[in-house]
């Protein structure tokens, strides 16, 4: 996907306490250790511990003019308020990526847009704690929309979380790639191209 386009816009949504802001700021650094650009935003309101949050990144082979995600061609969704909030806001063409969990209705999808649903929450709760949901996602992310390596996410996500999470972590992203590959095997990717 990267490598058709110029700059790909990402929004990770999800409600407060899910980790949105740590997953933007380690897609960040993974886009950087690609050598690519990135610019990244974050938002949250006052009801920030149930709300939706999200992270929006601009990720791109040149200089960002506008940073701003107005509709995100990748958008990794890990809660019902976020889907509601942001699910028809994906670009045309773009790839949603949403826990499977989640209800997804036909209507409030944006047109055009692939839908692939995937166990991340179940996955890191096999993995021995619900709090890996967003580093699994990640992982889905990156083996769907290639918008960054899996040796640079792999990298970011051990250099941005706590030491004492970094076997859990090391699984998730690991968990989360597998997700992703088996899923764009079976042919449910159809990312912004």
């Amino acid at each position: 996907m990267t490598s058709e386009r110029d700059a790909v816009r990402i929004r990770l949504t999800g409600r407060g306490g899910q980790g949105i802001m740590l997953a933007g700021a380690i897609l960040a650094e993974a886009a950087m250790r690609d050598e690519r650009y990135v610019t990244e935003t974050q938002e949250y309101g006052p009801e920030a511990r149930l709300g939706a949050t999200k992270a929006d990144l601009v990720v791109a082979n040149r200089p960002i003019a506008f940073p701003d995600v107005v509709r995100p061609d990748l958008l990794l969704c890990l809660s019902r308020p976020g889907y509601l909030k942001y699910g028809r806001g994906v670009a045309p063409g773009g790839l949603m990526v949403v826990d499977d969990r989640i209800a997804v209705e036909e209507d409030t999808t944006a047109e055009g847009a692939a839908v692939v649903r995937l166990p991340l929450r179940r996955t890191a709760r096999e993995l021995g704690d619900e709090i890996a949901t967003n580093i699994v996602g990640l992982g889905a992310l990156a083996a769907l929309s290639d918008v960054v390596s899996e040796q640079a996410l792999a990298a970011a996500v051990a250099a941005r979380t706590k030491p004492e999470f970094a076997d859990l972590n090391a699984r998730a992203v690991a968990a989360g790639l597998a997700l992703g590959r088996e899923a764009r095997r079976g042919g449910r990717s159809a990312a912004a191209s």
